[in-house]
């Protein structure tokens, strides 16, 4: 076979190739076929230090505070600093109380863990918890946020996953004997699967900035709050595409709460673990 006779024969055959990927990428109708979503469905989990990465960076706490009047809460803002994924991040609420003029002790209990699903590099998110009753005689002496083991995945290891996002909307409060606040807010997700919701994280602050209360709490409301119906999105939370929904705080808001900053974040998971330690209330 003459050289010439050979090229022909191999562009002939790219020819064919090509002809038989575009029959397996389109679709009978002719339109593009719907790829089949990379975002895998669980991750083989290795807990290790969440303090520090494979390379450098880790979880750390950027901010955080507690609340100073009625149900107090203590919560924080964490950042991943690495350049890996921290999966299923594992926090301790390291708070010391004292009452009635007694030495500080330790508030205990399932309340004091959370988990965070997914901090992917650089990113942010709020944790919050409420803690006890402020009376004449409780005083919270001391409060920090101890980041304690993640999975620490590549970068890529959770195919086409990107945060879900969440913007304020807006607050509305009722006077009633059980909390009744509502904050609304829309949930972004760009993600090619619904994935699994471990509730949202709310933080509120001042007019300054500072942190004056937070909650880890169930999207969609504990039913419509009294006097402020709401409607109950189409899709459950984590779900692909945008959504308008909102949550009912443990507490009244502090009063002290300036709306226009108030930050939500959604904890969405690959999937749902057996025992959900951020279900604990």
């Amino acid at each position: 076979m003459t050289k010439r006779k050979l090229v022909l024969s191999v562009v002939a055959v790219a020819v064919v190739a090509a002809a038989g990927i575009t029959a397996v990428v389109l679709s009978t109708g002719g339109e593009p076929a719907a790829r089949p979503c990379d975002i895998p469905d669980s991750v083989r989990e290795q807990p290790a230090s969440a303090k520090t990465a494979p390379g450098g960076g880790g979880i750390e706490v950027a901010e955080k505070g507690v609340s100073s009047t009625g149900l107090v809460s203590m919560g924080a803002v964490l950042r991943n600093t690495s350049d890996r994924v921290a999966y299923r991040t594992r926090v301790a609420l390291e708070v010391n109380v004292s009452v009635d003029g007694l030495p500080p002790g330790p508030v205990q209990g399932p309340l004091m863990t959370m988990e965070i699903p997914v901090l992917v590099p650089g990113q942010r998110v709020g944790i919050g918890r409420p803690l006890i009753k402020v009376t004449a005689t409780n005083k919270v002496t001391s409060a920090d946020v101890d980041p304690q083991t993640t999975t620490w995945l590549p970068a890529g290891a959770l195919g086409g996953f990107s945060p879900v996002t969440d913007t304020y909307e807006s607050t509305s409060r009722v006077k009633a004997a059980l909390p009744a606040d509502a904050v609304r807010y829309t949930e972004r997700s760009a993600n090619c699967r619904a994935l699994a919701s471990r509730r949202t994280a709310v933080v509120f602050r001042d007019t300054t900035g500072k942190i004056v209360g937070d909650g880890l709490l169930p999207p969609d409301g504990r039913g419509n709050p009294a006097g402020s119906p709401q409607q109950r999105p189409a899709s459950p939370s984590c779900s692909p595409g945008e959504r308008s929904t909102w949550i009912v705080p443990l507490q009244d808001i502090p009063p002290e709460t300036d709306d226009s900053r108030t930050e939500l974040y959604s904890y969405c998971d690959l999937n749902l673990p057996p025992s959900d330690v951020n279900d604990a209330d």
